[in-house]
């Protein structure tokens, strides 16, 4: 039975989501497709085995928090994941840690200025 990456779209028409297959990837890295150095923190492409060559399918996102867990560890986390089923989603790392009011005291309950903001993944492109 195949086994799947679900990626959740923000913002492509018509495609909440992809769906990938697991027992085609090669590999996965940060970064574009013919570069993998230019924009590592908002590129990650993931390879394919196909015959001869290898094709690849480059997902466009915005940065996670630096210092906190990656894209890439995100895709790698789903990608290892035994779910008991036959899709594991790809999380949403933080992109923006959620701000408490400062003028709380920081004891007990803290109100929140400003939510958290997680990475969306806004467009891909197979090759």
């Amino acid at each position: 039975m195949a086994k799947f990456l679900k990626i959740p779209l923000s913002g492509v028409a018509n495609t909440p989501e992809i769906l990938v297959a697991t027992d085609k990837i090669i590999g996965i890295r940060p970064g574009e497709d013919g570069d993998p150095t230019a924009n590592p923190t908002t590129k990650t492409t993931i390879l394919f085995g196909q015959g001869a060559g290898f094709n690849t399918l480059e997902i466009t996102h915005t940065a996670a928090l630096v210092g906190g867990p990656s894209v890439l560890a995100a895709f790698n986390a789903a990608l290892a994941a035994n779910p008991g089923g036959v899709v594991s989603t790809v999380g949403q790392p933080v992109n923006t840690a959620q701000n408490p009011n400062p003028n709380a005291g920081g004891q007990g309950r803290q109100p929140i200025v400003a939510d958290a903001v997680y990475v969306t993944y806004d467009a891909f492109l197979y090759a």
